[in-house]
């Protein structure tokens, strides 16, 4: 029995290690235990950890691989993308290039080790940490090294399933599709080792529900899956598609608590925008704050973040809702510049160009943007992007670039959901430092001394904040700002932070 074995042998035995590993994850699927499993990866992670400071002591292959890839695993799982990408970097080159034979494409053979399986979770690294491509590249070639059924390694269909999430994350609902496919033809997995592997495949299904318009769907899916605050790696990933559904088809307000709970639940209330996680949860928030009318918190959003220009897509559509028309246009054509924004994020942005179009009277400008929205969509029934426009804008559009009005072209029942118009609320970077010197219980004379003006010019700015939040005294000041997120304090530029 595993729990005979001394916990000081898997130091030495990291293949004894993933097997006691796999033994606990199928009692703990089996049971139901969550508790039981965080356990077991707590362990693995601080093993894991020691593993990687001592990789050129493990002589065969085998052991290497089992050892470098749980190093892998353990950096992932503490947020070390970079430390655990070098060793897997390490572990791939002296596995391959060592004593460790290839096997011939052309043999039925099974490999002596796991094929795939370093691939993959060096794969689920790069994706984590922001680096798309590395992980494209490195799910392609898990699948390839995994083989073909009968002896097909299930790091083969969790990389399909992987490959499937990021396309459809990125809009290409096709190519998502067809490594969903790929998923489904790999070898029959146990129900434990299913339930790991498939969670990118459904919430890529999700994804292409969401952006096909197909509320029902995207539900059942949902409800299969289960909440983002489950202990999964994928959580960011499934906590966007829950705020996606909340956004388009739900509640957006029940779609933040969910946002909330699932950030409180993995540590990521102060979310990194340079790795994935801090993207999706970003991302995310500032979808649900806008179809909740609160514009003036996605624009805070957005100016706390300004190197991460992921988020000029909701800021855009807040102005252009608050009826800003030239500040969403220069905010949408400064932001299409960016090719690496994902499809909907690129055909978002031409409705805004082609909204505000329509709604200065540049009807020529109106009809190219919405064209070349039309042009970008994946399919027929790619909707999503669509449903944050007015009914009476999206018919006008239609008309004007002489298209079938795309929400009347999809089998299933969608329905417009545009966000509500409201005002938003414009500080200036001194009125805010000022509101934060409020906040924090300092008079107007203390204000001037810390800001080196007059007494007078404070007294001016904080008259300015009042008229500004529509409010009459200090308390009724900082407690709607409180509401519109005019307190937090913006974040530096990645450039500032290091200098």
């Amino acid at each position: 029995m595993v729990e005979e074995i001394p916990a000081e042998v898997f130091e030495s035995r990291p293949r004894l290690l993933h097997a006691a590993l796999l033994a606990y994850l199928r009692a703990s699927h089996a049971a139901g235990d969550d508790r039981q499993l965080h356990r077991t990866l707590q362990f693995y992670v601080v093993v894991g950890q020691r593993y990687g400071m001592r990789l050129g002591s493990f002589n065969r292959s085998g052991d290497l691989l089992a050892a470098g890839t749980a190093a892998v695993i353990s950096g992932r799982l503490r947020g070390d993308y970079h430390g655990s990408e070098r060793i897997g970097a390490w572990t791939d080159a002296h596995v391959t290039l060592g004593t460790a034979q290839p096997v011939p494409p052309w043999t039925t053979t099974p490999a002596a080790t796991r094929p795939g399986w370093l691939s993959v979770e060096r794969g689920l690294t790069a994706m984590l940490a922001g680096s798309l491509d590395q992980a494209t590249l490195l799910f392609t070639r898990a699948h390839a090294e995994a083989g073909e059924p009968p002896y097909a390694h299930y790091a083969g269909a969790s990389a399909a399933a992987n490959l499937s999430l990021l396309a459809a994350w990125r809009g290409h609902l096709d190519l998502a599709r067809s490594w969903l496919e790929t998923f489904e033809r790999s070898a029959p997995l146990p129900d434990w080792i299913e339930h790991q592997c498939g969670t990118g495949a459904a919430t890529a299904r999700t994804l292409i529900a969401i952006d096909e318009g197909d509320p029902d769907t995207a539900a059942d899916l949902l409800g299969r899956i289960g909440p983002a605050t489950r202990r999964v790696e994928l959580w960011p990933f499934v906590a966007f598609a829950n705020a996606s559904y909340e956004a388009y088809f739900g509640d957006p307000h029940r779609g933040l608590r969910a946002l909330d709970a699932a950030r409180q639940r993995h540590g990521a209330l102060s979310p990194d925008p340079t790795t994935m996680a801090g993207e999706l949860v970003l991302r995310a928030e500032a979808k649900l704050l806008l179809r909740a009318g609160a514009g003036t918190r996605v624009l805070h959003l957005s100016d706390q973040h300004a190197e991460f220009h992921s988020l000029t897509l909701y800021a855009a559509w807040a102005h252009l809702l608050a009826g800003e028309h030239h500040e969403a246009m220069r905010l949408a054509a400064e932001a299409i510049q960016h090719n690496e924004l994902p499809l909907n994020d690129q055909i978002g942005l031409h409705l805004v160009q082609a909204a505000t179009s329509l709604r200065t009277g540049q009807d020529e400008r109106a009809r190219a943007a919405f064209s070349s929205a039309i042009s970008l969509r994946a399919g027929r029934a790619h909707v999503s992007p669509f449903l944050a426009l007015q009914g009476s804008d999206i018919d006008e559009l239609a008309r004007l670039a002489r298209v079938a009005n795309p929400l009347h072209e999809t089998t299933v029942n969608a329905r417009y959901n545009a966000p509500p118009s409201v005002p938003l609320v414009h500080l200036t970077p001194r009125e805010r430092e000022v509101l934060r010197a409020l906040s924090a219980g300092q008079t107007a004379e203390k204000a001037a001394t810390q800001f080196g003006v007059s007494v007078t010019t404070v007294r001016t700015q904080i008259r300015r904040i009042y008229q500004k939040l529509r409010v009459s005294h200090r308390k009724e000041a900082l407690a709607k700002a409180e509401v519109l997120g005019l307190l937090r304090t913006p974040r530096l530029a990645a450039h500032d932070r290091a200098g």
